[in-house]
């Protein structure tokens, strides 16, 4: 399985705010990550977070999986087959992010531009949330376990499989594995394709 490596990520990142002619002390005003751990970030030196990935990907409005996406779009498989059925090997999944051992996010679909299916998969025994907030609205199936979501509204969320819940873009939200075993659950990224 391929990751991508710290100084890569770095470099998107920078790429991505000098494109959008943000300084660090903007990008550290818009996320509440200091400019000094932003610096060391693009640098390579630190492993950010996930929820610094994406309070980064939020400022900058692109997806964690733009970000660290490993497959350019000629090589993703619904862009190769895309007039083909075929089928994804769990093995096969593109890694989006991972972090340690209690968190993983892998695509399994993307090429769409309004439409990317990702697998989220929290570690069994493990009560560490994850802190997400999403350019874009995602809709989720719990397909094993049971997860916690609690919006920063005070609004909070039991799933349980087979359980589904739309959260809105900007969002703030954070998930929490409330089984004793894994929790995998299949979230649906919907972009509008209108907006521009």
């Amino acid at each position: 399985m391929n990751h991508l490596k710290l100084e890569d990520l770095g470099k998107r990142i920078a790429k991505l705010r000098k494109e959008r002619h943000m300084t660090l002390k903007q990008l550290s005003d818009a996320t509440g990550i200091s400019v000094g751990f932003l610096s060391k970030i693009e640098n390579g030196v630190c492993n950010p977070s996930i929820s610094n990935v994406q309070k980064i990907c939020y400022a900058m409005q692109v997806t964690v999986n733009e970000l660290t996406a490993l497959k350019k779009e000629d090589e993703l498989l619904s862009t190769i087959l895309k007039h083909e059925s075929y089928v994804l090997r769990k093995e096969n999944r593109c890694l989006i992010y991972g972090f340690g051992d209690t968190f993983r996010l892998e695509t399994v679909f993307e090429g769409t531009p309004g439409f990317k299916v990702n697998i989220m998969t929290l570690t069994a025994g493990n009560s560490e949330q994850s802190h997400c907030i999403q350019a874009y609205d995602n809709f989720a199936i719990v397909a094993k376990g049971s997860m916690k979501i609690d919006l920063d509204d005070g609004t909070h969320f039991i799933l349980c499989e087979g359980d589904c819940v739309m959260i809105r873009a900007k969002q703030q939200h954070s998930i929490t594995n409330l089984s004793d075993d894994t929790c995998i659950s299949y979230w649906i990224e919907i972009k509008d394709t209108q907006t521009p």
